[in-house]
């Protein structure tokens, strides 16, 4: 009990001598304490047959049953492939369709303009997904939906999105892209910017063009913050 209370003392002391520290990082904690770890409870539902009436912790409790039928159906190992494939498709385009972003806009000379396509392509990241499915469902949709619409005025037959697989998986990818190019777009300027005026400066007495400063210049500096966003990315990619 002395050596807990010592413990007590020696944090309560810490927090006042670092109280500046501690409350610099207080709202990443609340952060992860509302979004992380008080959600934990809910994945018992996993281990219940779920009913909307009784809720999670009324539901009748059913251990492994839902992996059961899961690995049985072969349902498990096809979204586990999904989810893999997906991410790793994310990964690597939004990496680098960033990338470039970032640096044409690095390479834009009109401030306003700069300002403007940031904010165009930024503006995506805080849309939430929800009025992103909205979107999505006025453009496909059979009846009403934005192309069908265009098709009809042109003579052409509706094309009903919502049974076509294979024509999915490439518009899941592309508001992926839509969604995440700007937030890690504003990450690699921020990069480019931080590039001393010096290398360029070097550069360009050696008679270097654009595309060989963004080449052999750009690109490699670019490489260590590239691979810290896709280890990142890596590590939440089963959050899915």
């Amino acid at each position: 009990m002395a050596k807990t209370n010592g413990n007590t003392k020696g944090f309560i002391d810490e927090l006042k001598r670092k109280k500046i520290l501690f409350l610099m990082i207080s709202p990443v904690i609340i952060y992860f304490i509302i979004f992380s770890y008080i959600p934990m409870p809910g994945a018992y539902i996993a281990f219940v047959d779920y009913n909307i009436g009784k809720g999670i912790f009324g539901s009748n409790f059913v251990g492994l049953k839902n992996f059961e039928f899961l690995v049985k159906t072969g349902d498990l190992w096809r979204i586990t492939k999904n989810t893999l494939l997906y991410n790793l498709v994310f990964l690597a385009l939004t990496n680098i369709s960033q990338v470039a972003f970032a640096i044409m806009i690095s390479e834009v000379k009109s401030r306003w303009f700069k300002k403007l396509s940031q904010s165009i392509i930024l503006l995506p990241h805080f849309i939430s997904m929800v009025i992103v499915g909205f979107f999505a469902y006025n453009f496909f949709n059979f009846n009403h939906g934005f192309i069908n619409t265009i098709l009809t005025n042109f003579g052409i037959a509706k094309h009903d999105f919502y049974s076509d697989q294979g024509i999915w998986k490439y518009i899941i990818v592309f508001f992926k892209l839509w969604a995440s190019t700007g937030y890690g777009m504003i990450i690699y300027l921020a990069a480019i910017t931080g590039i001393s005026s010096e290398i360029y400066e070097a550069a360009e007495l050696d008679g270097a063009t654009a595309w060989q400063k963004i080449r052999c210049i750009i690109v490699p500096l670019l490489k260590p913050t590239f691979i810290l966003l896709f280890l990142f990315g890596l590590g939440g990619i089963l959050k899915g």
